[in-house]
This record gives C-alpha cells, structure tokens and sequence, in this order.
C-alpha cells in the first residue's frame, strides 16, 4: 500500500549511496579561472531494479510479477498450509483384538467416522500372542485373516504350537505391501486350535477365559478407501505481513482495487469444506477490520476434489478465490492502510454426509492453502512522508582551506521518467545525530516535478527540472564535518494526489548532482 512513495524514496536513497562510494574520494577538478566544478553523482534506475530491492527487503515469498505491456503486480504471501494425507493415516494405529472364540470379528481401528472397505500397506507389523495355556498338552494353532492377503495375493496365515502349560509370543510378522478388504470395515480373526491327538480346542488361559490376542503396530498405507463421514480438522491459521515500505510513513495512499486471493490444491479424494473462522486485516492502531464479501457469506467453501467415481485418483484439483472490490468491502479496508491479514480456516470432510460418496486417499495426497494479497502497482499518494538515515563522508573535500573558497554551490538535475512528485530535503548531522545544517532552507525547498502522466495513468513525457543551492563557506564550513545525511521526503502523485498513476518497469529517474567551488582572487 506504500509502495509509491517506498519507490520515490528509494531512487533517492540508491542516489546518495552513489554519492558517498566514490565522487568524493577521487575529485576530477575542471578549473575555469577561479571556479572548479566537479560531478558528484550521475544515475539512472529503473523501478523494475528498485522492485527487486524492495523484495529482497522484504517480507520472504513476495513476488513480482512483469507484465507484457511493463505494468507490475505484487503478491505478498502467507506460508503455505499444507495438510498431507499422512497426518490422516497417523490415526490408524491397528490396534490389539482379543479372540474370544474361535472366529472373532473386530472393526479396523480408524478415526471416528470413517469407514475403510480398502487398505494398501506400504508397510507394518502384526503379531500373535497367548498370555497362558492352562491344559498339559501342546497346542498346534493356524490364524488366518481372510480379508487380508499377502503381496502375492495368498490370504494372510500363521501357525505356531503354544506349549503345555505356556504361553506364545509370534515373532514380528511383516504386513509390508499386504491388503485389506472388507466390507463392514472389520476385519475377521479364524484360528484352528487342535491338541495332539487332533481334537480342537479352544485357546483358554483357564476354563471359559480367552487367552488369545493379535495386534496390528506402525502402519504406514499407500491407500486408504472408504466413507469418510463428518470430520472437522485444522487447516491454517496466519498472518500476511503487508510490509511494502520498511520506514515510518505518514500520509494518504490509495491502492486501485487490492484483492485477497485464496488457492486451494486439493488431492484429496472425499469432498471438503473450508471454513473460515477468521479473515481480517489489521489497521495501523491495531484495530482489525473483517474481511465481508459475497462468495462465501455463510463462512464456508466448498473445495473442488478428485471424485473416485470420475476415476481421478492421483489427481489434483484447484480452487481459485478472489475477493476484491467487486464482491468485498477490501477497498474501504485499504483506505486505512491496513499492515497485515490474518486468518484461520478449519476443514470439514463430508460436510453434507452423504454416504454414496466413496472417498479415498493415497500417501502422496496433500490438501494445501496459498493466501495472498495481490497489489497492482496503480494508485495514487498525497503527502506521503519517509524517514531515512545515510552514512556520508567528504573525504578530501573535508579538509579543504575553507579562507581560500568564496563561495560553494550545489546542482541539482532530475529527469524524472516517473509519475511521482517528490518533496525532499537533507539534513547534514555529525556523528551523534546532531543536525549541523540542511540542504535546502525552508523556504527554498523544492518540489520534483513527476513526469507527464496521461488519461490512463502512464508517464507519457519527462520532465526535466535544474536546482541551484548557493551554500555560504559558514555553512559549508559545518556539514563538511557531516557523517550522517537525514533524509526527509513527502510524495505526491500527479495533480496534487489526486491522479490514479501507473507504475511501469520501464518507468526511470535520471538525477545529477555536482557541485562548484569558487575560489577567492587576491
């Protein structure tokens, strides 16, 4: 929202910068009887250059972008949330079962909810134990799991003996690539208990008490299929810092339509609503100011998802949102300058429950949010002031024999490409900050003329403008001693604030700054 008049600033922050690395160090006399003149400082800079400083300034992830006609957006973005299907399939643990016949149904340990009829491990862990046998013979034992089989399609099966009076415990067996399919999302335990002489039995501790227990551990999937009933998870919650000037500024700014955009990159395969509990932008007091618009009135959007009937598993589907002035009230928000969005958005899975639905999610699925705040570089400023503190250094010109100088004299030319006015003055201060003169007296100060701007808001013609600055030896005579240069600026865009300009990479400012010392004649 400040970036007119960060850019006006900058052009003369990079000037001084220039002035102080080498003019004064190595001075190229061109004497003209008793005057010598000397350049202090020649440079152009174009705003597509100063764009690239004011990101390399500013908050990380912004991004400029160049369009083909030379005009220029900028997006300030949150981090992005993401939200990987992984984080879902962390909640399916497995889980213990006692078998407490010799056929034990028990439900796939899932979150609340869901149903899974499909399951690819990408890799696992189940084992078998028997805490006790109470009879004095050996027990020969098979488990089988039918709705689970192994990489090469064989239902999953174990057998083992459980000694006389003893108890089991199966080594790790690995499920890694194994499937499970079921139904109901159950998942049935059979075993076959027989005694030596092949009569079965049950495995007991003690008469009528189970013994047996079977337990999945570390499951990782690939896939997961199933109903995914109603479920609301956390998906963000942060703050976009609109840090445009890096200084303390003061004054009016108008940015032409500002928007809020909101991506959505969704492959998860189930529908999923966002919901917004908080969108607001903060103002400069701390004040924070809603964000209300049209596209989602009732606080909710549905996201677009890949649909396991249209068979888009594997693929990813966007959602594009933009709030801006048409459907939102971000124009008013951004008349008060406003320094940062904040927000939170939660997720519902199924938030309609409807049960035909097959939802699904792989181990690569990842359901993420990108927010920005997206500023063309079109408006208009009024009055906008800046601060700025420089290092400066005379070098050789510091020491020279001040009764031999008449009189000193500053040249100030600006060709001025961009459609900017500028306010500035300079004051001269010592190293503890105290101002030993400044630049410009008031009443002299100077306004930098933009350039012309025509109907649509682009520098159509430069202006070119010279300032003489007459500065008496007593003067000179004190900021020679300056190591610090304050700057103070204001802006204002074309017709007193009150044109809407645009600002187009190409747009320069060519500024030359040299000054002229004449000598006394005896």
């Amino acid at each position: 929202m400040r970036l007119l008049s960060f850019l006006t600033l900058a052009v003369f922050l990079s000037i001084w910068s220039a002035c102080q690395k080498s003019d004064f160090d190595n001075p190229d006399f061109v004497e003209h009887s008793a005057e010598y003149a000397f350049p202090l400082f020649n440079t152009e800079l174009s705003l597509e250059d100063l764009m690239g400083q004011i990101l390399n300034d500013s908050v990380p992830g912004d991004t400029l972008l160049i369009h083909p006609d030379g005009s220029m957006t900028l997006y300030y973005s949150g981090d992005v949330a993401q939200k990987p299907a992984t984080d879902i399939f962390k909640s399916f643990t497995g889980g213990a079962f006692p078998l407490t016949d010799t056929l034990t149904a028990a439900p796939f340990d899932t979150i609340a909810g869901v149903t899974i009829t499909h399951a690819d491990l990408k890799k696992g862990r189940f084992g078998i134990s028997v805490l006790y046998n109470y009879q004095p013979f050996p027990i020969s034992c098979t488990v089988k799991v039918p709705q689970m089989t192994t990489p090469t399609g064989a239902v999953f099966s174990h057998s083992f003996v459980i000694p006389a009076l003893g108890n089991y415990v199966s080594p790790i067996l690995d499920v890694t690539n194994h499937k499970l399919r079921s139904d109901n999302n159950k998942l049935e335990y059979i075993y076959d208990a027989r005694l030596p002489d092949g009569t079965r039995t049950k495995v007991e501790a003690f008469p009528g008490i189970p013994s047996m227990i079977v337990q999945f551990d570390s499951l990782e999937f690939t896939y997961l299929q199933g109903y995914w009933g109603y479920t609301e998870y956390p998906l963000t919650r942060d703050t976009i810092e609109i840090e445009i000037n890096q200084t303390d500024l003061k004054g009016d700014v108008t940015i032409q339509n500002p928007r809020v955009r909101m991506r959505i990159q969704n492959s998860w395969g189930f529908p999923t609503r966002g919901v917004v509990k908080t969108l607001v932008f903060m103002a400069p007091d701390g004040d924070t100011v809603a964000l209300s618009n049209s596209v989602f009135p009732t606080g909710y959007v549905d996201f677009a998802y890949p649909s396991f009937a249209a068979g888009e598993v594997g693929q990813t589907k966007y959602t594009d949102i933009y709030l801006d002035e048409s459907n939102s009230n971000i124009a008013e928000i951004f008349k008060l300058q406003p320094t940062r969005l904040i927000y939170d958005l939660a997720g519902i899975a199924n938030a309609n429950q409807d049960p035909d639905i097959i939802g699904f999610i792989t181990d690569e699925s990842i359901i993420s949010l990108n927010m920005q705040v997206v500023l063309d570089l079109v408006g208009s400023v009024r009055n906008f002031g800046a601060e700025q503190t420089l290092d400066l250094n005379f070098g050789d010109y510091g020491d020279l024999d001040t009764a031999k100088i008449e009189e000193v004299e500053f040249k100030l030319v600006v060709d001025n490409g961009t459609p900017i006015n500028v306010d500035v003055q300079l004051y001269f201060q010592d190293e503890a900050g105290v101002t030993l003169d400044s630049l410009f007296k008031p009443v002299d100060q100077p306004v930098l003329k933009s350039a012309i701007v025509g109907a649509d808001g682009i520098a159509i013609q430069n202006v070119s403008d010279d300032y003489f600055i007459k500065m008496p030896i007593s003067r000179f005579d004190r900021i020679r001693k300056a190591k610090k240069a304050f700057l103070k600026t204001s802006f204002t865009t074309a017709e007193g604030g009150e044109k809407i300009v645009k600002l187009l990479a190409k747009n320069s400012a060519v500024v030359k700054m040299g000054v002229k010392i004449r000598k006394k004649v005896f």
